[in-house]
């Protein structure tokens, strides 16, 4: 299969790979999985007065799955808290070029960010 030279970068190079120390403050989480696409996100966002000050991501999934993962956790931080329910998955499979049958494993990402919204509404 052919990649994009975004996908390439990100694959090689992933931003916000890994967890936040259990001391981190301000550390929420989210996650997702589909057994059936073979893919699982989990992200974490450091929220400093309702701002992303830093990103954090595991998953297990295909190159293009790797490659959103790592673009969205350089997207998200210094942005509003509120960008975890904002993120624009077409968007995002147009500038990294992914194949309409993996856009399932992008919609993922996008519930991961999702939990991670509702886990910082639970704290304000």
């Amino acid at each position: 299969m052919n990649y994009s030279s975004e996908v390439r970068q990100h694959f090689l190079s992933p931003y916000g790979a890994g967890v936040f120390d259990r001391s981190s403050l301000g550390v929420v989480s989210g996650e997702a999985s589909d057994r059936t696409l073979n893919v699982w996100a989990c992200f974490q966002v450091q929220v400093v007065d309702g701002v992303i000050s830093s990103s954090r991501f595991q998953v297990f999934g295909c190159p293009h799955t790797l490659a959103a993962a790592s673009w969205v956790s350089e997207w998200l931080e210094g942005r509003p808290a509120i960008v975890l329910r904002q993120l624009n998955v077409r968007s995002l499979a147009d500038t990294l070029e992914v194949p309409i049958e993996k856009f399932g494993k992008l919609l993922l990402i996008e519930d991961a960010l999702l939990g991670c919204a509702q886990a910082f509404e639970g704290t304000i």
